[in-house]
């Protein structure tokens, strides 16, 4: 699956990650619709937020169905 990733300041990358997989009864896989970058991630990727490491992962204001 594709995933936009934090590279370090100013820098991001469209990547490709592994599918989630379920781990715990409580667990559930969404298949993501649509999904955005908040104002929070606009200030990690000018690189604002120095507890940030590269290779999170950006973009968790998402809309989609229960999958799994």
């Amino acid at each position: 699956m594709k995933a936009l990733v934090y590279l370090g300041s100013g820098k991001q990358a469209l990547q490709e990650r592994p599918k989630p997989q379920l781990t715990d009864p409580t667990d559930a896989i969404v298949r993501v619709t649509q999904t955005t970058i908040c104002g929070t991630d606009l200030h990690i990727l000018r690189g604002d937020v120095p507890t940030c490491q590269p290779g999170r992962i950006l973009g968790h204001e998402g809309v989609g169905v229960i999958a799994t």
